[in-house]
């Protein structure tokens, strides 16, 4: 079995728009949908508001330590390891973030589908992105990333 091709340079601006998009559809859906389709309550409301505020504080902390290594595309990262504040314990913060942004965002929506949407898409898509920058990490930082990766959780 061969090596995939790698993505020509349209392929990868198309990704960089469709992947994000994968992540800001659910919330138009979300506040659309909870109108007709919600389970709503005051509590769960105050939970979701609560996680979905952690979860953004999460992965706009994340995205300001990693800095320029930032990428869309697992690979695309620069030539420096970031090790510290939030990376020092989670590998994949950003990821984290997201899922617990938007848990947090349908829970106080009230929104069955985004739930849904949540654990059908998004969840399985950070899963995917994590596993492909966990291997183009390893290629690029070979034992020193072995290592991070030992003592670090997702």
């Amino acid at each position: 079995m061969s090596a995939p091709e790698p993505l020509s340079p349209n392929q990868r601006r198309a990704l960089s728009v469709l992947i994000p998009s994968l992540y800001l559809f659910p919330l138009v859906v979300a506040y659309v949908l909870p109108k007709h389709f919600g389970f709503g309550s005051r509590p769960l409301a105050y939970l979701g508001f609560a996680v979905g505020i952690s979860g953004l504080c999460l992965w706009i902390l994340a995205m300001a330590q990693l800095g320029r290594g930032l990428a869309v595309l697992p690979g695309d990262t620069k030539d420096r390891l970031v090790t510290r504040g939030v990376y020092k314990f989670v590998r994949h913060p950003i990821y984290v973030g997201i899922v617990l942004t938007l848990l947090g965002l349908f829970l106080a929506c009230g929104s069955v589908f985004g739930l849904v949407y949540l654990v059908a898409v998004v969840v399985p898509l950070n899963l995917v992105r994590a596993r492909l920058e966990d291997k183009a990490l390893l290629e690029r930082f070979g034992d020193s990333y072995r290592a991070y990766r030992q003592r670090t959780l997702f």
